[in-house]
């Protein structure tokens, strides 16, 4: 096994600050008709994470696609963060790049984001997880993890574009048991012009997959668009039945039309292959999944694809899950910041809902979500587009505005300040990476000084999130306008 090598990186944790300004911490005035939190059910909310060193601590992969390599601009690169007992080691980031031994390719300037999207999952079976890049060139990479982290990787043949070989397209996938048999499978969005008959819909890759070809055990291929009436482009992975098998949400667009409705299908994992379990409306192409009121079923939050006033201010769609898939019991809802209770209106390019990420912040039982807005704007030119995030709450009825709040920079212990174009709230994740069953919450802001990029810390607890003690990191000088922070694997 190639050990790997921990390239120099600087811890970089602002001090913590006190100030005013964009947007600090809100409370929401309550909903009229939002629930009253009930007791707390008996299990607990969970959040799957990356464990790419295999020691039980959650480890953390973050993006900053225009990081300048070798002195190429914009060549790209991956900071793999690892968990321990103090939590994320941020002292000790493993920097990834192509011209990282063992990665394929060679590095190029403006590569056009390497590692647009990322996922994780132990695709060979050996007990370690991998990270699923798909990059802007239209491959997909496997980044092998280790008893070290992560070493080597291979680039996952594309497809001969038929209906028997389908093309992938870069857009990553999703990962997960989805046949039970206890081994994680590959599945991304695949397509084929080609005869016999075009193909749009899903491609799925039984695990585990040959760790020097990437050649999986077996595959099966679903025609969404004849089947189920979706052109799948992205494809998302997670248990919403219950049943402990993962279960295929593809979202893409519903018919033929390229400007069709935004739809997507829910495939239920079996044995033998995916059953539909229901259709969501209005939905964009990644999904996150979170048991909000706790019925022993993973819902399924997005971002909105309905058009909103003013244009792009956002949005984000809930949908619960049920035993067949899709819940026949329980309506899925839009939610903005016009919604009651939910703190801000909707202005122009705010972007609600550009990223979401589910966990339990106040440990009450139930998945609570974050929604980031990192078009947010105060009211002076200086803050166009600092950003910020907002909470809303899990209950037994579902998402509840009551006790909604909004953070920014200038929340109270939030290192920096917002400023123009910083962009809190890009990318999210909740992550309990020191295993104290208190999860942090994660917030990459791609634009915070001057285009490097930052990510920043943030603790729960049982009055939820907070911005006391909050600290905030980067990968040290060097990589330009890197971007740091502007995805996260999960």
């Amino acid at each position: 096994m190639r050990s790997t090598t921990y390239l120099t990186a600087a811890a970089c944790t602002a001090a913590v600050l006190a100030v005013t300004g964009l947007s600090p911490a809100t409370a929401a005035p309550a909903s009229p008709a939002a629930p009253a939190a009930p007791a707390a059910p008996a299990k607990p909310v969970a959040k799957d994470a990356a464990d790419f060193n295999g020691d039980g601590y959650a480890d953390l992969a973050i993006g900053a696609p225009r990081a300048t390599v070798n002195g190429l601009k914009g060549a790209g690169l991956v900071s793999v963060v690892y968990g321990s007992p103090t939590g994320l080691r941020f002292d000790k980031q493993q920097l990834i790049s192509r011209a990282t031994p063992g990665i394929p390719g060679e590095p190029h300037a403006s590569e056009g984001g390497w590692g647009v999207r990322a996922t994780h999952g132990d695709l060979d079976a050996d007990g370690y997880d991998d990270l699923l890049l798909g990059t802007g060139t239209g491959d997909d990479l496997v980044l092998w993890g280790g008893k070290s982290g992560i070493s080597g990787g291979i680039t996952l043949p594309r497809g001969a574009g038929t209906t028997e070989s389908p093309r992938t397209g870069g857009a990553g996938g999703g990962i997960g048991d989805v046949n039970g048999d206890g081994k994680d499978d590959l599945v991304r969005a695949a397509s084929a012009a080609k005869s016999p008959t075009p193909f749009a819909g899903v491609l799925i890759q039984y695990g585990p997959l040959a760790r020097a070809t990437g050649k999986p055990a077996s595959t099966l291929v679903r025609n969404t668009r004849a089947k189920d009436g979706i052109h799948v482009r992205a494809v998302s992975v997670g248990d919403v039945t219950g049943d402990g098998t993962a279960d295929i949400v593809g979202a893409g667009i519903a018919g033929d039309d390229p400007n069709g409705p935004r739809s997507a299908v829910v495939l239920k994992g079996t044995p033998t292959g995916p059953v539909p379990g229901g259709t969501l409306k209005d939905v964009a192409f990644g999904v996150e999944f979170g048991d909000i009121n706790a019925d022993g079923y993973r819902d399924m939050v997005t971002r909105s694809w309905a058009v909103t006033t003013p244009r792009d201010s956002g949005g984000i769609k809930v949908h619960y899950g049920g035993p067949d898939g899709l819940s026949k019991t329980l309506p899925g809802r839009r939610y903005d910041q016009n919604t009651a209770g939910v703190p801000g209106v909707n202005e122009k390019y705010d972007r609600f809902g550009t990223d979401v990420t589910l966990g339990d912040v106040d440990h009450d039982g139930y998945a609570d979500i974050v929604v980031g807005v990192p078009f947010e704007s105060g009211t002076e030119a200086t803050t166009s587009g600092a950003g910020a995030i907002t909470v809303l709450r899990g209950s037994r009825t579902g998402v509840t505005t009551t006790g909604a709040e909004s953070f920014t920079q200038n929340s109270a212990g939030i290192p920096s300040t917002s400023e123009k174009s910083d962009h809190f709230g890009q990318a999210l994740t909740l992550l309990d990476a020191d295993k104290d069953g208190k999860p942090e919450l994660y917030v990459g802001g791609h634009g915070e000084d001057d285009w490097a990029g930052r990510v920043w810390q943030l603790q729960t607890g049982a009055t939820g999130l907070t911005g006391t003690g909050a600290t905030s990191f980067s990968p040290g000088g060097g990589y330009g306008g890197a971007h740091f922070g502007e995805w996260f694997g999960k």
